[in-house]
C-alpha cells in the first residue's frame, strides 16, 4: 500500500459508522459477489440444458421418422423423450442439492481455480452416478444411448471449466476496478503481524485491501492508531477482516473482543505457535480439559500401511522391470574403472537406525579414505560433504550422478523396509554426529530416494534449506503431496539439475 491510500483516523473526519451501518455497508458490498455467484449458477444449468437438447436433437430424434428434429413440442410424442427429461431432471435436482450444501457448510475462504475445478468435477460425477443408479431402478437406463449420455457428462465437466473461469474473470476485474473488496486491519505489528501483511501483499487473498496496523509500540508508515483506537477507527473506516497478532497479550485481547463483538466483522486470532498449529498438533479433549496434544506426522497408523504398501509395489515392479538396464550399468562401470559394481554405505535411519545403502559405484576405489584430504573443500553448509567438482568421481560415476541412476540400487533398500521411495535423503553417521536436537526432527520417518529437497534444487540449496524442506514434508505428509513430489521428481531428474 503506498502512502497516498493509507488509511487514517481522520481519513473520513465526517463520517461516523454505527454498528447497524457497519453491518449495512458489508451486505451492500457483499451483494454483488453473491448476484455474480448466482448468475454464473443459473447460467450453467441453463447450459447444461441447452446442450442436453442439442445432444437429444443430433442424435436420438434423428431415430424416429415425422418428428420435428429441433421441436421438443413433437418430441413429447415419443415415450422415451419422457425417460430423457426424467434424467435430465433428477441429475439437475441433485447437482442443486450438492451446491446448496457446499455454500451451507463450507468456508468463506476463497478457494483456488483447482480446488473449484475439483469440487465440481466431484460432484458431476457424483450426481451423474446416483442418477445412473436411481434410472436403473426405475429400469429406464437401458433405455438411453450410452453415448449420448457420456458425451453430455464430457460436455458437463468442459463447461463448468468455462463457467469457473467466467466467474473468477468478472470478480478480478470488480477487485480491479474496487467495487468489491475485503478490508483488513491487522492488530500488531511484530513478527507474524508482519507475516500477515506480507502474504495480503504477495498472495492477493481474496483480493484483500489492507488498512493498516494498531499497535502500541512499534512506528511505521503503515500503524494508523494504537490498540485503544479500534473501536474509534471501526465508526470511521469499514473493516471486514481483524487479524489478531498478539495471543499472549491476553486482557488486551478479551478487551478487543469485548469492543469487536458488536460489529459486523470477521475475527480472526493467529495463535502463539502459530507455524506449526496444523502439523505438529490435534486438538482433543481429555478430563473436560481442551488439550493440544503434540503429533510428529500425519504419517501414522493406517497411512503407514498405505505408504509402505506402495514401496513394496514400487520397489519390487521397478527392480523387475530395470534388471537388464542395472545389467548393462554394471559392466559400463566395471569397464571404465578397478573396484566392485555396487557400493555399500553405512547411513542412519528412522529412529536413529543405522543400515548399509547400497548405490551403483561412482566414484574411483578407496574414495571414502580421501574425503578427508578434501574437507577445506566442502561448498554445502552444515555437517553436510558436498563438492561440485569432486575429483573421485569417474567419468562414468559423473553420469550415473548427474541423472540419479547411482540411487537405483537404493530399491533394494525400499523393498527390505530400511527406506522409502519418498522421504528425507538418509544421512552419514558423522554428519548425525552434529546434528542439533532440530535437526533430528528429520529422523521421524523413513529415509527416501527422492523427496522435496530433490525436486526443490538438489545439491543447490544449503543444509539448512534441505532441512526445511524435509521437516516440512514431515509435519505436512499427505498422499496428495506424495503423489506431487513423485510426478516433480521425473523431469528433475531427466534434466539433471542441482545434481552432483
Amino acid at each position: 500500500m503506498n502512502s497516498n491510500e493509507r488509511i487514517t483516523l481522520n481519513t473520513y473526519p465526517n463520517t461516523t459508522f454505527h454498528v447497524g451501518s457497519i453491518a449495512e455497508q458489508r451486505i451492500k458490498v457483499s451483494k454483488l459477489p453473491v448476484l455474480v455467484d448466482r448468475s454464473i449458477f443459473w447460467a450453467k444449468f441453463v447450459g447444461y440444458v441447452l446442450t442436453f437438447y442439442l445432444l437429444i436433437s443430433l442424435r436420438v430424434i434423428p431415430d424416429f421418422q415425422g418428428i420435428s428434429q429441433y421441436n421438443p413440442i413433437d418430441w413429447a410424442q415419443i415415450s422415451i423423450f419422457t425417460d430423457y427429461v426424467l434424467f435430465l431432471v433428477i441429475l439437475l435436482v441433485l447437482q442443486f442439492f450438492m451446491h446448496l450444501q457446499n455454500k451451507l457448510f463450507s468456508s468463506r475462504q476463497e478457494n483456488s481455480f483447482t480446488e473449484e475445478f475439483l469440487f465440481e468435477f466431484r460432484m458431476i460425477i457424483t450426481s451423474f452416478m446416483i442418477t445412473l443408479g436411481i434410472t436403473f431402478l426405475l429400469k429406464t437406463t437401458f433405455l438411453y444411448s450410452r453415448l449420448t449420455l457420456m458425451l453430455f457428462l464430457l460436455a458437463m465437466i468442459v463447461e463448468s471449466v468455462c463457467w469457473i473461469a467466467a466467474r473468477r474473470t468478472i470478480m478480478s476485474q470488480l477487485y480491479q476496478k474496487g467495487s468489491i473488496n475485503n478490508n483488513v486491519l491487522i492488530v500488531g505489528a511484530g513478527k507474524v503481524g508482519l507475516d500477515v501483511y506480507d502474504k495480503i501483499v504477495k498472495t492477493n487473498v481474496r483480493e484483500m485491501r489492507f488498512l493498516g496496523y494498531l499497535d502500541d509500540y512499534k512506528t511505521n508508515t503503515n500503524i494508523i492508531g494504537k490498540i485503544s483506537d479500534l473501536e474509534k477507527l471501526l465508526q470511521q473506516q469499514r473493516v471486514d477482516t481483524l487479524y489478531i497478532t498478539i495471543p499472549s497479550e491476553k486482557h488486551i485481547v478479551q478487551s478487543m473482543l469485548r469492543t469487536v463483538y458488536k460489529y459486523d466483522i470477521d475475527i480472526r486470532i493467529i495463535p502463539e505457535m502459530f507455524d506449526r498449529m496444523s502439523t505438529v498438533f490435534s486438538f482433543r479433549s481429555d478430563l473436560e480439559y481442551p488439550c493440544l496434544q503434540v503429533v510428529k506426522t500425519p504419517l501414522r497408523g493406517v497411512n503407514v500401511l498405505i505408504k509402505r504398501f506402495f514401496d513394496i509395489c514400487g520397489s519390487f515392479c521397478l527392480l523387475a522391470m530395470l534388471s537388464p538396464f542395472f545389467l548393462i550399468v554394471g559392466i559400463v562401470i566395471k569397464l571404465e574403472s578397478r573396484g566392485p559394481v555396487f557400493f555399500k554405505q553405512k547411513r542412519i535411519g528412522k529412529n536413529g537406525l543405522p543400515f548399509n545403502m547400497i548405490k551403483f559405484r561412482s566414484m574411483k576405489q578407496n574414495a571414502e579414505a580421501e574425503k578427508e584430504k578434501l574437507s577445506d573443500r566442502n561448498e554445502m553448509s552444515g555437517p553436510v560433504f558436498k563438492l561440485r567438482n569432486d575429483p573421485r568421481v569417474t567419468r562414468v560415476g559423473g553420469i550415473l550422478r548427474r541423472y540419479s541412476i547411482d540411487e537405483l540400487p537404493q530399491l533394494w533398500n525400499v523393498l527390505r523396509g530400511q527406506m522409502s521411495l519418498i522421504g528425507p535423503r538418509p544421512p552419514l553417521p558423522d554428519e548425525v554426529a552434529k546434528y542439533t536436537d532440530y535437526h533430528w526432527r528429520r529422523m521421524d520417518v523413513l529415509p527416501g530416494m527422492t523427496g522435496l529437497w530433490q525436486v526443490s534444487g538438489r545439491s543447490d540449496l544449503d543444509f539448512e534449506q534441505w532441512l526445511d524442506l524435509d521437516i516440512y514434508y514431515i509435519e505436512h505428509w499427505s498422499f496428495m503431496l506424495e503423489m506431487k513430489i513423485l510426478f516433480k521428481t521425473i523431469p528433475v531428474v531427466i534434466k539433471g539439475a542441482g545434481a552432483y
